[in-house]
């Protein structure tokens, strides 16, 4: 894309693993957009179900379809992969067990960009736990600005969630990714937390979709976000030892939005830090204590639900506290998906 009237080509990488139920309602979704200037690089990370079988099917009925098929090593090695294949002016990440709603995305998509010539198009998901609990998330009805300056708006940004630790909500010019080395961390789980953060020091300008198209499903069995394992939350806990490491000591805006990111992931790492065995949680206790003040008012959305009770308990009953939080989350989660 070399100026503002030519058409945008989207590179929308899709990594598959084991999701033979989801896979088809995934591609089918990209596949019926009304506007065609686009391909899906679906990456097969060592599959041992038929979701092979069914992208092979895929590429046989339509060019724009290319398979990389590979031996498993994660999320991050599939998508860095289909990122080194990719062609387009922007990139899309699509999680396979997830879904687009409506035909016209791209579309509206290309006129966007077009107008804007954002380095960064935002847009926010709808939960699906079943179909009787669909969760639309409309948080950018909170801010004046929806693009411009990403520099100067980033801390509104970060505030109401729109700039999230996923991959998934972000389109983003390829010849920044790729420029900037802008890859996903092996060996992480919740590696969109690295990602993100090192994404937010490259981008100029933004603009945000308004649309909520992008169902992201929750509760799957065999989701890699379903359970949280004690190596997932030590690797939470040295990619936030490593951002905060990372940040000026500054006034800058991007900085504080920064810090105020690392925050919300704070927040992550106290509500599971009962999950880790009593020796870990001592080895990471101090640095705990000593990042008590990102917990702060104005942060992030989120992390001011945290601090109405905060203010009313000792920092000790905190990470107990969020736990119990977090238990009855997670049973919320599974009786929307129920009914």
């Amino acid at each position: 894309m070399h100026n503002r009237s030519e058409n945008v080509f989207f590179s929308i990488i899709v990594p598959v693993y084991n999701v033979e139920h989801y896979l088809e309602q995934c591609i089918d979704s990209i596949l019926c957009q009304t506007y065609t200037n686009f391909e899906i690089i679906m990456v097969n990370d060592g599959s041992t179900d038929s979701s092979l079988k069914i992208c092979s099917s895929y590429e046989k009925k339509d060019s724009r379809n290319i398979i990389i098929n590979k031996e498993n090593g994660g999320l991050s090695d599939a998508r860095n992969v289909g990122l080194l294949k990719a062609k387009g002016d922007y990139v899309i990440f699509t999680d396979s067990d997830d879904y687009w709603e409506g035909n016209t995305v791209l579309d509206e998509l290309n006129r966007l960009i077009k107008e804007s010539h954002a380095d960064l198009i935002i847009h926010e998901e709808s939960r699906f736990f079943s179909k009787n609990h669909v969760k639309c998330m409309y948080n950018q009805q909170y801010i004046d600005n929806k693009k411009g300056d990403f520099k100067k708006e980033a801390e509104q940004l970060v505030y109401y969630d729109l700039f999230a630790a996923c991959a998934w909500d972000k389109i983003v010019k390829r010849t920044i990714l790729i420029e900037n080395q802008l890859f996903f961390p092996l060996g992480r789980k919740s590696e969109d937390m690295e990602w993100c953060s090192r994404v937010m020091n490259y981008i100029d300008t933004f603009a945000i979709y308004p649309k909520s198209f992008y169902i992201y499903r929750q509760g799957r069995l065999g989701s890699i976000t379903l359970h949280t394992s004690e190596s997932h939350i030590m690797d939470v806990y040295e990619m936030l030892r490593e951002g905060l490491n990372n940040i000026k000591n500054d006034e800058k805006s991007l900085n504080k939005a920064l810090k105020n990111y690392w925050a919300s992931i704070y927040v992550i790492l106290l509500k599971d830090f009962y999950i880790l065995s009593p020796s870990n949680r001592k080895a990471i206790w101090n640095d705990l204590v000593s990042w008590k003040y990102l917990l702060k008012n104005g942060r992030n959305i989120k992390l001011d639900k945290v601090m109405k009770f905060y203010n009313f308990l000792p920092f000790m009953m905190l990470p107990a506290f969020l736990y119990i939080y977090r238990i009855f989350n997670v049973l919320q989660k599974k009786y929307k998906t129920l009914s």
